[in-house]
């Protein structure tokens, strides 16, 4: 998969079949009691790290992803107890970085959806992706 965008709804959990859970803790509420913003971003994280980190479970300490640009659209109000389930997806794949998306669910309900362009790095440059990195992330 290089270049044009895979279409599918991030809003949709079948679009997904990499997922990882957060427990929520109260510490990722804002005064309200919602989940704000910068707990999500840290769930999104969560997600995507576990997605790069399949692919890349035995590669060169050097190697590896950097974000350069994410953005996340704010679907849904939730609150704590409970479970928030990630899913992770490759949107794109370029030379040397991928997009991915994310779609944040609690009680079944998308609460967020979002976007991470990374960027391979091999020590502190730019580098190309690897082919059997290629292959891994292209298995969604």
């Amino acid at each position: 998969m290089t270049g044009a965008e895979v279409d599918f709804d991030p809003a949709d959990p079948a679009s997904f079949e990499s997922w990882v859970t957060e427990n929520i803790r109260i510490a990722d509420t804002d005064a309200g009691g919602h989940i704000n913003n910068t707990a999500l971003a840290a769930y999104v994280e969560s997600g995507r790290v576990a997605r790069l980190r399949a692919a890349m479970w035995d590669r060169n300490p050097g190697e590896r992803w950097v974000i350069a640009h994410l953005d996340i659209d704010f679907r849904a109000e939730a609150k704590p107890p409970g479970e928030v389930r990630i899913g992770t997806r490759l949107m794109t794949m370029g030379t040397k970085s991928v997009t991915l998306a994310a779609g944040l669910f609690k009680d079944n309900i998308c609460i967020a959806t979002a976007r991470s362009v990374m960027v391979f790095l091999n020590g502190t440059e730019t580098a190309i992706i690897p082919d059997d990195v290629r292959d891994a992330l292209s298995r969604d």
